[in-house]
This record gives structure tokens, C-alpha cells and sequence, in this order.
């Protein structure tokens, strides 16, 4: 598994450039990285479904992409633009606040997406953090986090306090990241699930049920979200603060 992650980005044009110049930005390996060391009391918390292979992140897209990128598990095609600004968000709850689950126009499709720790890192060491420009090939945003459980405006509700990270790639960047594509899993009908769960409580169909929230949380608990937990990219220190991933400690 390690040196599979080490040969992550040896498929596109600007892979090889990109593995040299930021190798030394990366740990050693992502079974020894201690993300015991992640700052539960820090607003700012990578969050998202990871195991010791891959690290999962969402993007939500029009029927199109979607199908071309489930059939040849990748994003291309005719209609995807690879060198454009394409924004990654590992937060599901976030995903379908931004996509009004998946109802929006030319999001009618949400795609999970796995990367390798390795190809994360080596993204996230291109970004810089800004809000509303700025990070031409690499942008990380920390927008508040949503809720899968509470309602708020027909939409996921903001989590108080609680920062959920946005990373946009474009130009080389973009095209790095489409190469290192691990898996592509078309996840729009769990959408729809939660989407009924929030929103498909009648009063009269559903006596068993005091209170809306009891509807929702029944509903929800029978449903196969994901499980998202804190996760330290395998960034240096540098970057991490640099992004804001890591308050004043030293990891």
C-alpha cells in the first residue's frame, strides 16, 4: 500500500514534476501518522471518511459527467473541463447544503471521490487559504460546517463554531488531482435519502412518529451515511499552518 501511494501522480503530463518537487513535503507513511495530534478544541477540523488507503472527498456534477466518470471510474469526457476551477469538499453534510441535495442545476449529481493520502497532501501543499481570490492553482476555504442531523431553512444546518474546508484546484493542479483518482462512486440516491428524511415527515402518515426530529433521526439511522472523522493531511508543518489546519502547536 505504501508504494502504491508513492507511485500516486505517475499518470498525468505534469504528475512526475509535481511527485519531485513536493516529495519532501510528505510523511513517511500514512499508517504511522498520529491523528491522535488533531486539536478537537480547533474550529478548523479536516473532517471526512478515510481508512488507511484512501481519503474520500465529494463533488457534485451534471448527468453527463457523472455517467461518463462512474462508467470509466475517473472525471473526463466531452463534457468535463479539466483545467477549470473544480472545488473538493470531504464534508457530505456540506456537499449537499452546496447542492440542495443534488437539486440544483448542474448538480443533480453528487460523486464520491477517493484519493490517496499521498496525492491529497501533494494537492493541498499547492494551496493557499483565501476567501474570494487569491490561490490561482489552489484555493483552501473554511466555510461553516453543516449538519446531516438538524434542519435550518429547508437546508443542512450550520454547525456552531465549526469550520468544514473547501479546496479548489484548477490549471496543473486540477489536472493532477483527475489523474489520482482512486475510485468514483455515484452517491445521488443517499442524497435523496437524506433529503426525504429531512424534509418527508407528514403528520398524518406518520403517526407513530411525536415529533418531526423523531422522524428524522429514525429515518436517518437506517440510512448508510458516511463516517467522517478528524484526519491530518500528510502535510509538513509549514503547510499546515498555512492553511489553518493546525492552530499554535507544533505537531
Amino acid at each position: 500500500m505504501v508504494e502504491e501511494a508513492r507511485n500516486a501522480g505517475d499518470n498525468g503530463p505534469n504528475s512526475h514534476a509535481y511527485t519531485r518537487m513536493f516529495a519532501s513535503t510528505f510523511l513517511p507513511n500514512p499508517l504511522e501518522f498520529d491523528h491522535s495530534n488533531v486539536d478537537l478544541n480547533h474550529s478548523r477540523i479536516f473532517r471526512s471518511e478515510w481508512d488507511e488507503m484512501s481519503v474520500s472527498v465529494y463533488q457534485a456534477f451534471n448527468d453527463d459527467i457523472a455517467d461518463w466518470a462512474v462508467a470509466n471510474n475517473k472525471l473526463g469526457g466531452g463534457h468535463f473541463k479539466s483545467g477549470r476551477m473544480t472545488w473538493i469538499k470531504p464534508s457530505f453534510a456540506w456537499m449537499l447544503y452546496r447542492s440542495g441535495y443534488a437539486k440544483k442545476h448542474n448538480q443533480t449529481r453528487i460523486l464520491k471521490i477517493k484519493l490517496s493520502h499521498r496525492a491529497l497532501a501533494l494537492v493541498l501543499s499547492h494551496c493557499q487559504c483565501k476567501h474570494g481570490g487569491g490561490g490561482a492553482k489552489g484555493r483552501v476555504q473554511w466555510d461553516p460546517e453543516r449538519s446531516l442531523n438538524v434542519v435550518d431553512k429547508k437546508l443542512p444546518a450550520e454547525i456552531p463554531n465549526l469550520r468544514a474546508i473547501q479546496i479548489g484546484l484548477s490549471q496543473e493542479l486540477s489536472a493532477f488531482y483527475v489523474d489520482n483518482i482512486l475510485e468514483v462512486t455515484d452517491v445521488t440516491r443517499l442524497a435523496e435519502e437524506v433529503f426525504e428524511a429531512h424534509h418527508g415527515y407528514d403528520k398524518r402518515k406518520h403517526k407513530e412518529f411525536p415529533t418531526v426530529e423523531a422522524f428524522r433521526a429514525a429515518r436517518l439511522a437506517n440510512l448508510d451515511l458516511p463516517h467522517e472523522r478528524p484526519y491530518m493531511p500528510m502535510c509538513s508543518e509549514e503547510v499546515l499552518r498555512r492553511l489553518l489546519l493546525i492552530p499554535e502547536i507544533s505537531i
